[in-house]
Parts: C-alpha cells; structure tokens; sequence
C-alpha cells in the first residue's frame, strides 16, 4: 500500500512539474518529458507489469489535462513501460548507462508516434525538420535531466524495498 501511495505521489509531482516547472525552464519551447523518465525507471526498477501499469496511468493523466483524445498518451506509455521492463534484471541498477539509454530510446519511440499519429495523419511531411527542431532538442534535454530523476527513483525505490523486507520478516 505504501508502494501505491508514494508512487501515485511521484507521478502526481510529474504531471504537475510537467506542465508548470518544465514549461519555464524550456528552451525554445522544448521541454525534457518527465512522464517518460519515470515510466522507464519504474520499469527498468520493479519490472515490465509494473512498468505497463506506471505507464499508462502516466498517459492517462496526459491524456486528461493535455490531451485531445483519450487513451492516445496511455497506450503510448503502457507500450514504453512495458517493452523497458524487459531490462528489469538484465543490468546492474545502480549503472546509470543503460537506464539513460533507455530513456532515450523511450523518448525517441515517444516522440516518432507523436509525429505520425499528430502530424503526418494530417499532411504534414516535413519529418526533418520536425525532427531537428523538436525530437533531438528535447531527447537531449530529457537524457540530462533523466540522470539526475533516474537517481532520485532509484533511490526511493530502494527505500520502498527496504521497508518491504522489514515488514515481511517481521510477519
């Protein structure tokens, strides 16, 4: 229950960093996604469920402040969290490397859907400068700050499997 509780917590702090904080410290617009960042972490720390789970409430909660269709954002996610938990035990956790680079990945799949679904359905074909103007910007903007979040999630996950532990032996 405590797990569900601080994790709801850690995603509400997301969507609202999300749409406040990031959008001022942007450059030109761009923005790192956080929701991507923890969907990926939580899959790469607790596993690929988990991760569908954390995922597509993460698009869920896109698709209902931000969102002009809903599920959209959702199956979005629940496909990035899901595929990154498959990594769940293939990596030493504390390595930031393979986390950063799933990241990235994560935020590339991310960003090519945005593209099709929202921009080349409606006729707009100009892929490279979409891609030079907004997906490279922001992966690089989300991979830096994803090795700062990264640490923060794994931490508070390690202290969740603390407390876990304890009270599965004190029972």
């Amino acid at each position: 229950m405590r797990r569900i509780l601080i994790m709801g917590v850690v995603l509400f702090f997301n969507i609202i960093f999300q749409s406040t904080l990031m959008k001022t410290i942007s450059i030109n617009n761009i923005a790192p996604n956080l929701l991507v960042i923890s969907t990926v972490s939580f899959a790469l720390l607790r596993g690929k469920y988990e991760g569908g789970v954390i995922g597509f409430i993460c698009g869920l909660l896109q698709d209902i402040f931000f969102g002009k269709v809903l599920g959209f954002y959702a199956l979005i996610y629940m496909y990035i969290g899901f595929f990154s938990g498959y990594l769940y035990r293939s990596f030493y956790r504390d390595s930031i490397l393979i986390p950063t680079v799933v990241i990235l990945a994560g935020d590339l799949v991310y960003s090519f859907y945005v593209y099709i679904f929202s921009f080349l359905f409606r006729g707009k074909l100009n892929f490279l400068y979409y891609f030079g103007n907004i997906i490279m910007p922001e992966l690089v903007y989300t991979t830096l700050i994803a090795v700062l979040i990264y640490k923060l999630l794994h931490y508070i996950n390690y202290k969740l499997e603390i407390s876990e532990k304890k009270e599965a032996s004190s029972n």
